[in-house]
């Protein structure tokens, strides 16, 4: 999604997630993920290889770049990429959902935005990923808006809140969407 562009609206799916993961199962027929759907052509897809294939093809070159299409080689690269927070994000937590999408600027690359995408995806909020990688026009865009360029910046419609800083937009998240869970009373 980064290296094409693409604003993208993410359902996150964490394990145990209670609504999205039951919406692909209903959608697909399985609980398999990655799920792609894109409502400009009514395609969807499971599979990772066949997503970017698909991406790359509707929406960029034709080709996927090599550094994505090495299988296995890939496939152990992104693990060992991601293995500080390897299990970051991965089980849904107790929350609200928001009646409409966040808005998440942000990059690839940066451990800030990364961290932010987990705690969306652990509290199952849906938003809309607004890449803005190197060369980006959205970069520029969103630098011509706010006359400065920080990420990750998010936007919650529902609240009117717009903010940058990771530490601030987890506690936000925290403060505004999860459920705290109580301790059962001592018997």
């Amino acid at each position: 999604m980064s290296i094409l562009d693409l604003e993208v609206l993410v359902f996150p799916c964490p394990k145990g997630g209670p609504t999205w993961r039951e919406k692909v199962k209903e959608m697909g027929g399985k609980a398999q993920f990655p799920y792609m759907v894109d409502p400009n052509t009514g395609t969807s897809m499971y599979d990772s290889d066949a997503i970017l294939q698909y991406l790359f093809s509707k929406y960029g070159p034709g080709s996927v770049p090599l550094s994505l299409r090495l299988g296995p080689l890939t496939t152990l690269t992104e693990t060992l990429a991601v293995q500080p927070s390897m299990w970051h994000g991965v089980t849904y937590r107790p929350s609200r959902l928001p009646k409409k999408p966040l808005v998440l600027w942000s990059f690839e690359p940066s451990p800030f935005c990364k961290i932010v995408q987990e705690r969306l995806t652990q509290l199952e909020i849906p938003y809309f990923q607004v890449a803005t990688g190197r060369g980006s026009p959205k970069k520029q865009r969103f630098f011509d808006i706010m006359g400065t360029f920080q990420a990750p910046y998010l936007e919650d419609p529902n609240e009117g809140v717009a903010m940058f800083e990771s530490a601030a937009i987890l506690q936000y998240l925290e403060d505004t969407y999860a459920i705290k869970e109580t301790a059962a009373p001592a018997s």
